[in-house]
Parts: C-alpha cells; sequence; structure tokens
C-alpha cells in the first residue's frame, strides 16, 4: 500500500524520532498556491481598513470525528514516545490537554517531527494521509519561508479570513463533525501567527498557535 508524506511520518515513530531530512518534492516548483476557495464577505462590525485573504482548502474530510477517549489513549499509551506515564509529565501533560480540547491549530513553520504532538495528541493521527495534498510541490518550502500559514480546523468550517490592523480575522461555522486544513498567503513576518477566530455567531474560539 502506498503511503503519503505524512503516513510514512506515523509509521516511523518509535521512541522521540529525529527531525527527518528536507522534504524534496519531485514537481514542478511554483511560486503561487493555487486557490480553491475565496474569502469575499468583510467581516461584520470591522472598524478598521480590512484587506480580504484568499485561502486554499487544501485538505476538506467532512464525515471525519475525532477517536473516541478510550481508542485515543489506548493508541498514545501503546506509543513507546506518551506511554510509561509521560503523558502525566510535562510537558506532555499541557499539549495533551490543549490539543485534545482546541478545535483550530496553527503552523507557520513546517517539520514532520515538531508535527508529531498536534497530530497524535489530537487525535488526527486517523486521518493523516488526508493531509499530503497539503506538502504537494514548494509548499513546504514556502511554510517555512514564512510566506504561508496553515490551519487545521476541527468541527469548523471556513468563512472568510481578512487582515485587519495587524491580525488575521478568521471567521469559521461550527459543524457537528469535519476535519479541514487551509493555507493562506501570510501578509506579516511574526514568529507567532497573529489570528483571532470568531464563529459565525460573533463567539471567539480559542486555538493553539505555535510550533512545537
Amino acid at each position: 500500500m502506498k503511503l503519503g508524506v505524512m503516513g510514512i511520518a506515523i509509521l516511523g515513530l518509535s521512541g522521540c524520532p529525529e527531525a527527518p531530512p528536507a522534504i524534496l518534492s519531485n514537481q514542478a516548483s511554483s511560486s503561487t498556491i493555487p486557490v480553491s476557495q475565496t474569502a469575499i464577505a468583510p467581516m461584520p462590525g470591522a472598524e478598521t481598513e480590512t484587506q480580504v485573504v484568499s485561502f486554499d482548502v487544501c485538505s476538506d474530510l467532512p464525515d471525519w470525528e475525532r477517536p473516541d477517549t478510550d481508542t485515543q489513549k489506548t493508541t498514545l499509551t501503546s506509543n513507546p514516545r506518551y506511554g510509561n506515564g509521560l503523558l502525566d509529565e510535562e510537558p506532555l501533560h499541557s499539549l495533551s490537554e490543549k490539543f485534545w480540547n482546541e478545535s483550530i491549530i496553527t503552523f507557520t513553520t513546517y517539520g514532520l517531527s515538531a508535527r508529531t504532538e498536534p497530530i497524535y495528541l489530537s487525535g488526527i493521527w486517523t486521518a493523516v494521509e488526508a493531509l499530503d495534498p497539503c506538502y504537494e510541490g514548494d509548499r513546504p518550502e514556502a511554510i517555512n519561508q514564512g510566506q504561508l500559514a496553515e490551519v487545521w480546523l476541527i468541527g469548523h468550517r471556513v468563512v472568510t479570513i481578512e487582515w485587519s490592523g495587524d491580525q488575521y480575522q478568521i471567521v469559521v461555522e461550527p459543524t457537528q463533525q469535519g476535519l479541514q486544513s487551509i493555507q493562506f498567503q501570510r501578509l506579516e513576518a511574526n514568529e507567532t501567527l497573529p489570528i483571532v477566530v470568531i464563529e459565525t455567531n460573533g463567539a471567539e474560539v480559542a486555538f493553539a498557535s505555535g510550533d512545537w
């Protein structure tokens, strides 16, 4: 069975893996990330000048659900990286709480070993191969060069993205299930992605932002 880039990473986990070498793509390099969906509506109530940000939905699984807690626990404790009580120790304990409870996860760099915790602790390990299209061509390089940002949405779908003042305003629609991965061109060079996530009803959504 043919495995994608992310699938290979999962099979290779044993103990604490070392960071893999840079990914080389056989596809033609392109300086433009294809856009499959574009934000067109301004965010209601915005008082500062805003700029619409186009985004690409590079992975979309509308029927995906997190594994149940028993399956999640069994999978993690059987992995040497998380077994033997390591999940009860820091920093894994706090990371596990964060990724299991947050529904929005952002990235500003790309590396397989750096994404191990977000993948496993969030439960996304059950759908990891569906993320492969997000890392085709020159996308990993664009992420690492600060040109492209990536956001995983669990139980939400993106509606619009705008740059307003000094942050991205991401409007999302809550759903009963589903997993989306989106990417968009960055308009800043901050180490941590400056965003606020708001549901269509105006409620602010907590998110996990950083590189782990």
